[in-house]
């Protein structure tokens, strides 16, 4: 009996498959297939130490509610640790924590980020709230060209791409918003402050003092210029540049005595000045 039953279950452990059979391995095959269907990509990013990566394969991969929401995507599993695609991926999309999921285009454009394990019905609720949102996005977009002189309507695009770290499309945009005639100052303000924050995501840090540089030329004060002031302090802090850090902070200072961000800066400021003498 105990033979019989050793064998009945090795034909299920034979005949039932994987609860990863439907994912692919590869990135190549995943946005391939992606492209040919006209289908986005769902990516689950796992290690084989993770608890909840191995629950969330157990539970939620083989529910109606995951396999419905997914319907229609392309299903790409990457280990994080492989030393490989899944490293490299984990990188590129600042996974920090797993299990961290990501909804692709077919161009491999972020349209949603999940974080975190939920039970089936919750976690189907949040692929299809990120999709719906994702078409939302994909809506305005299409109306673009009809809005040329909606100039808040094209920074929040341009935005849009920027967090979905489609960054060609974002920066091509931005740098438009923040030259072109016409374009009014509070938006082509934050364009520059946009395209900073772009630059220092993408760690150029030399373009994101020659944006600051830029946006310093033709506006002297305001809140959007105090927040690009502080991301040009990232951008040395970035590279090591401690001495530089400090000196910016402290001509912060001089120059928005009154700002918001004082007591942000008064914060930062004492530890930075010991990064510098320390380097000296």
């Amino acid at each position: 009996m105990k033979r019989t039953i050793s064998i009945a279950a090795l034909l299920v452990a034979f005949l039932v498959p994987r609860a990863d059979a439907a994912f692919l391995k590869t990135v190549a095959a995943a946005q391939k297939k992606a492209k040919e269907k006209n289908q986005l990509i769902f990516v689950d990013m796992f290690a084989e130490w993770c608890g909840w990566c191995h629950r969330f394969d157990k539970e939620v991969v083989p529910s109606e509610a995951f396999q419905n929401a997914t319907d229609g995507m392309v299903l790409l599993r990457l280990d994080t640790e492989d030393g490989k695609e899944g490293t490299q991926f984990a990188r590129k999309y600042q996974v920090a924590s797993l299990p961290t999921f990501l909804i692709l285009d077919s161009d491999l454009a972020v349209a949603a980020v999940i974080r975190g394990y939920a039970p089936p019905a919750r976690f189907a609720e949040m692929v299809n709230g990120s999709v719906a949102k994702y078409r939302e996005f994909e809506k305005l977009l299409s109306q673009e060209t009809m809005h040329t002189k909606d100039y808040a309507r094209r920074l929040q695009i341009a935005r849009e791409f920027r967090v979905r770290q489609s960054f060609d499309k974002s920066e091509l945009r931005l740098k438009k918003l923040a030259t072109e005639a016409g374009v009014t100052p509070a938006i082509r303000d934050e364009a520059y402050l946009e395209l900073a924050v772009l630059y220092l995501d993408q760690g150029r840090h030399a373009d994101v003092l020659k944006t600051v540089s830029d946006f310093n030329r033709v506006q002297k004060d305001g809140y959007t210029l105090e927040r690009a002031r502080l991301v040009l302090t990232q951008a040395y802090m970035a590279q090591g540049l401690y001495k530089q850090a400090a000196s910016e902070l402290q001509s912060f200072k001089k120059k928005f005595p009154k700002s918001t961000l004082i007591s942000q800066v008064d914060g930062m400021l004492p530890n930075i000045e010991r990064m510098a003498a320390a380097t000296q």
